[in-house]
């Protein structure tokens, strides 16, 4: 019996904490720089209140692969996969570096684990084999 995987990172990466604080800059830029008008400071704060809200909450991606299938969650998204509901697992690396996974289930759907929920490396095809789920890698795919 292979031991579970369970993987778990901050949902938000140092790219997105600092994308958060030059929009906060800005923000402070139209109220205090140039004066913008209410509307326009709302409309913006209104789009990035839900990046501050992920991080003010620190939201953590996990995901884990366990004897009975696969699970993830990131933020509202979540999902439960039973290995018997998985045609095959399709696991690329695109031209970034950048893991992605798609379930193709049995039932002709394809299911995306979020990228954030992914461990680098080839540790999710480790732990697929372990368990004798048909899965096949893809490198640098588009």
């Amino acid at each position: 019996m292979a031991e579970p995987l369970v993987f778990s990172r901050p949902a938000r990466r140092p790219f997105g904490y600092a994308m958060i604080g030059v929009a906060l800059v800005g923000l402070g830029a139209l109220i205090y720089g140039i004066d913008a008008h209410p509307l326009v400071i709302t409309i913006f704060a209104l789009l990035i209140a839900p990046a501050v809200w992920d991080v003010a909450k620190g939201s953590v991606a996990t995901l884990r692969v366990d004897e009975t299938g696969i699970e993830w969650k990131s933020g509202a998204r979540a999902r439960r996969v039973a290995f018997e509901e998985i045609d095959t697992a399709i696991l690329s690396t695109s031209l970034d570096f950048s893991q992605r996974a798609t379930l193709q289930l049995k039932s002709g759907e394809k299911q995306r684990v979020p990228f954030e929920c992914l461990p680098g490396g080839r540790v999710l095809d480790q732990a697929l084999e372990a368990r004798g789920i048909p899965h096949r890698r893809s490198l640098f795919s588009f």
